[in-house]
């Protein structure tokens, strides 16, 4: 499921806000849970520190705010170029899990412009590299934003799996019990297979003030190889936490609404996750006690992020600590108090930036 968890300045730049740019990029893009950072500048010296960092992979940048009374400073250049390493890594629990989401960006500014609307466009292009015990995931990603409150992300992933720590395990069809339990009393089914995950994820994003909102729409296709041979044929994928069509659709949505002070972001998360299926359900008789599963569901829950201080154009760019909770509005197996629990650490690395 979307962490699908879902959440990224050139170091020849060195202001002394420089910093609080590069956090808010990449709290930002950790809240996705997996984009490139935008072509992000500092804030003139002059401008209060009122915002903190948001952790990368799906790095979204939002404009400082205008107010009718006081016009807005003039910004420093942004960079017409940036090629920089980000990284994200994440435990999670209910469902259980360890990942690391790496990706090299190369990215380009499209308009020199000092409107708020335009100056934080960019199109991107990345290597994505993922790695859990379970499973990796290596692919191209490209990005695109034309205007500061749309971004464009999509990409291509091929994926392996290492038939080990339960996964992958496949279902003939979608209406099969899932739940941990079960996965575990099958964990000598797992087996290794390799497939194919495409996908496009559309972002609208606005700021006023040190109040964001951001939300981010995923659509994707899977091509699996799966054992059963069933046209109808599922597996369980604990990023979704749901059965995913071997070769089918799925879409998952994740909103936040943050508060940004200094060095903190403080907010909440609505996640929810779509599975596509083609069987007729009207053919299917349910499980004894069991209505037929739509393997759907929903969580909501508190967001916060810490940015730690580091110098400008270090190895490590605005280190940040984020720690997501989400309690089960809708789930078939995940019906207890117990919330899902994310806790990640992510940074980047400034290579080249230039005018």
């Amino acid at each position: 499921m979307p962490a699908n968890v879902p959440p990224h300045r050139p170091a020849s730049v060195r202001t002394p806000s420089l910093s609080k740019w590069l956090s808010r990029a990449a709290l930002l893009a950790l809240l996705g849970v997996s984009a490139p950072a935008p072509a992000q500048q500092p804030e003139p010296a002059a401008e209060p520190p009122a915002t903190a960092n948001l952790p990368p992979p799906a790095t979204t940048n939002l404009p400082p705010p205008v107010t009718e009374d006081v016009q807005p400073l003039a910004l420093p250049p942004m960079p017409e170029r940036r090629l920089f390493f980000t990284t994200l890594n994440v435990v999670r629990y209910n469902p259980l899990g360890l990942e690391s989401q790496n990706k090299l960006i190369y990215q380009k500014r499209l308009f020199d412009s000092p409107a708020l609307l335009l100056r934080d466009t960019f199109a991107s292009a990345a290597a994505s590299l993922k790695l859990s015990p379970a499973f990796f995931k290596l692919g191209p990603v490209l990005e695109l934003q034309p205007v500061a409150m749309f971004n464009l992300r999509g990409g291509y992933e091929y994926v392996q799996y290492f038939g080990t720590f339960g996964s992958l395990q496949s279902y003939p069809d979608s209406f099969q019990p899932y739940d941990d339990d079960l996965r575990d009393l099958t964990n000598d089914s797992a087996y290794g297979t390799s497939g194919h995950h495409f996908f496009l994820e559309p972002t609208l994003q606005a700021k006023v003030k040190s109040v964001a909102l951001r939300t981010k729409l995923a659509i994707e296709y899977w091509n699996v190889s799966l054992h059963d041979g069933s046209p109808h044929g599922t597996f369980y994928d604990p990023t979704l936490d749901t059965l995913v069509p071997g070769k089918g659709w799925v879409l998952a949505n994740d909103t936040d609404l943050i508060w940004m002070a200094g060095q903190w972001t403080l907010g909440a998360r609505f996640s929810a996750v779509w599975p596509q299926y083609d069987e007729d359900t009207a053919a299917v008789d349910p499980l004894p006690g069991r209505s037929l599963p739509s393997n759907k569901h929903m969580r909501v829950g508190p967001i916060i992020a810490y940015a730690f201080n580091t110098r400008p154009g270090g190895v490590m760019t605005k280190p940040t600590a984020l720690l997501i909770a989400g309690w089960y509005l809708t789930h078939e197996n995940r019906t207890s108090a117990m919330p899902y629990l994310l806790a990640g650490f992510s940074f980047s690395t400034e290579l080249l930036s230039g005018r």
